[in-house]
């Protein structure tokens, strides 16, 4: 049984209602709740809409109508020059076609950026996460009644050195990733195999050949510590990159890296990996109401395994593409374009996913309405495609969206 006419129905009646409140409306502008020190900004996100085929399956697809709620509580302070931050979003998500599909996500992000003089600069930044995926194919298969739940810690720090006009400038950057599952972990989906820890540094040098041109050369090293006793996908990370960044004028900026990548496992049987890796972004504003923004990346990614000895695969190489286009129309009206392809080989000795291709197709629309400061109404649109070799994996998943924000 689907729910299409159901949701059709639902966003006609909502298109309507919205229709008629888009007569007096001003540009949002989220105002605090207080006028301390630390400001308080509130803001709630309603999603109401249809999603054609929920958990993502090449057959057998579940629709249903969804319901989201997703609060923001932010802080902010300022200090001189220095910036502080925390933000925390939980969202309540509702399926009518099954109650196993609810769930609360939760995503906290805390970020701080101190100037200690014109040359020495610090930013600081702890991302924090609890995400519960829709049920799988693979949940399915194995009589599992709730999608797989992941939590994960995310510590940045990035420390710079050098005057904004100097010839040369230095960074240094660290990070720290802890990343577990709360579900699921033997048999079945067997995420006790995705676990790990994962340091990392890294090292920048820019040299100014322009007033608005740097080139710049690069270092990255990360460790993956694998926590499954059983695991055999324990490796390091290493890469190089040359490039540049610029912003030619006003309407152009960018940057781009091109380099190394280099893969080694701790495990003697296993087949280490390399890649050329870049990392490139060019953003265009043909006037100030309009931006267009195109991004590429080629990485290589971690693996999983199913059980002892059994690899789904050693790493995937990842590469993507995607033109994105933001344009205000007048006071009031505003949309966003996007559309992105990213492919995904999935590389090792002897893995289940030998040969394996995948090829994601993502466009999205989305088109906002100021009804007042306070308030916006609009309409966003996602059609996704998979295709690949495995035939378990291809799907279509189309999703249709009324929203209003709200802010004080």
């Amino acid at each position: 049984m689907t729910h299409k006419n159901a949701g059709t129905g639902i966003l006609t009646a909502l298109a309507i209602a919205a229709a008629g409140t888009m007569s007096t409306a001003q540009a949002v502008e989220p105002m605090p709740y207080n006028d301390g020190p630390i400001k308080f900004i509130p803001s709630v996100k309603l999603s109401q809409g249809y999603d054609d085929n929920v958990d993502e399956r090449p057959d057998d697809e579940e629709s249903s109508n969804v319901t989201k709620v997703a609060p923001t509580f932010l802080f902010r302070a300022e200090e001189r020059r220095n910036r502080y931050q925390f933000r925390y979003t939980p969202s309540l998500e509702r399926y009518s076609h099954d109650s196993d599909d609810n769930r609360v996500n939760h995503r906290a992000a805390a970020n701080s950026r101190m100037v200690f003089d014109a040359r020495n600069r610090l930013d600081l930044g702890l991302n924090a996460r609890r995400n519960q995926a829709t049920l799988t194919s693979t949940n399915v298969d194995n009589e599992e009644d709730e999608g797989d739940i992941n939590e994960r810690f995310d510590l940045n720090g990035t420390y710079r050195f050098g005057a904004a006009a100097a010839r040369g400038q230095f960074e240094l950057d660290a990070g720290y990733v802890w990343n577990r599952y709360a579900n699921h972990l033997e048999g079945g989906s067997n995420n006790q195999s995705e676990e790990y820890d994962s340091p990392r540094v890294g090292a920048t040098f820019f040299w100014r050949v322009a007033p608005k041109t740097q080139l710049l050369i690069e270092g990255r090293y990360q460790d993956y510590d694998y926590t499954w006793d059983e695991s055999t996908l324990d490796s390091t990370n290493m890469s190089a990159f040359v490039g540049a960044t610029w912003r030619a004028t006003a309407k152009t900026s960018g940057s781009v890296r091109v380099g190394q990548q280099d893969k080694e496992f701790d495990e003697a049987g296993k087949v280490d990996e390399d890649t050329t890796s870049w990392e490139a972004e060019v953003t265009w504003r043909p006037m100030n109401r309009s931006t267009v923004q195109v991004s590429t990346s080629n990485t290589l990614e971690e693996g999983s395994e199913g059980a002892a000895g059994e690899a789904f695969e050693e790493t995937v190489e990842q590469t993507e593409y995607a033109l994105s286009w933001s344009h205000d129309w007048d006071e009031r009206v505003s949309s966003n374009v996007r559309l992105s392809f990213r492919d995904k080989d999935y590389l090792g000795a002897d893995i289940v996913n030998d040969d394996r291709n995948d090829e994601l197709t993502t466009a999205s629309v989305g088109v906002s309405y100021a009804v007042e400061r306070w308030l916006d109404v609009g309409i966003e649109t996602r059609f996704k495609e998979n295709d690949s070799t495995n035939e378990d994996a291809e799907y279509d998943r189309n999703t249709y969206f009324l929203t209003a924000t709200l802010s004080l």
